[in-house]
């Protein structure tokens, strides 16, 4: 029976910590010669969802994950739980889905800090100029403020998709961040009308935005200033 194991992780506020969650699970993999794969429970792609279909696609006969979250977190543990019982109960004949210890409380990992610390030192030096740059202090023009939900719930249903959607569809009009700027956020609430997009100024929120919606929003809404169907702000309805 193969096994497949996915590295769950949360978002974090750089790409590039995706992609060591990434490069992990490709060390892992060639390390154990077995299916290793990293997924996300929120903020990022793949979901955990996703990658469960992608597990069960590919043949497993049983998953395991593994909370990769430093320090330990309460939240991954319990999303976990949840988006499993989701996904789970949408599966006609799901394969046995397990969970390890987290990461941060394996004794491995002293052993791992022990080791760089007693491993190479590297001294820090450099101008502080761009921690205070001149830059970070100008706000941003923008006609549009765009926040599209990336909680847990929305990045089951798809959020990821939509975001790319959006970006896809802004570039394409040539509007940068001084006419729309997009921003990923956490739970905005209404999770059971997730994928959620919400526009600013206009107080204008879309329930189940998928990718279709989405390029509307992008080519009615943000580029020709009209709400998609005739949507009007939250606070006149």
């Amino acid at each position: 029976m193969t096994r497949h194991v996915l590295l769950v992780a949360r978002a974090v506020t750089h790409t590039a910590g995706h992609d060591t969650v990434r490069r992990l699970a490709a060390d892992l993999r060639a390390a154990l010669g077995a299916p290793v794969s990293a997924c996300f429970l929120d903020g990022a792609a793949p979901s955990l969802h996703d990658a469960l279909d992608t597990a069960v696609t590919d043949g497993a006969g049983e998953v395991l994950l593994v909370p990769t979250h430093l320090p330990p977190d309460r939240y991954l543990d319990t999303w976990i739980r949840r988006a499993h019982a989701h996904w789970a109960a949408r599966q006609d004949d799901p394969p046995p889905v397990s969970v390890t210890a987290p990461l941060a409380v394996q004794p491995a990992l002293v052993t791992a800090l022990a080791e760089a610390i007693a491993g190479t030192h590297q001294p820090l030096a450099g101008a502080p100029g761009p921690f205070r740059s001149a830059a970070w202090s100008t706000v941003p023009r923008h006609r549009h403020h765009v926040l599209v939900c990336r909680g847990p719930r929305c990045t089951a249903y798809g959020a990821h998709e939509v975001t790319d959607t959006l970006t896809r569809r802004l570039a394409v009009h040539r509007l940068g961040d001084d006419d729309v700027l997009v921003t990923a956020t956490g739970c905005l609430f209404p999770c059971n009308l997730g994928p959620l997009v919400v526009v600013h100024p206009d107080d204008t929120w879309y329930p189940h935005v998928d990718a279709d919606l989405a390029t509307r929003i992008a080519d009615d809404h943000l580029r020709r200033g009209q709400p998609v169907d005739g949507r009007r702000p939250r606070s006149s309805t």
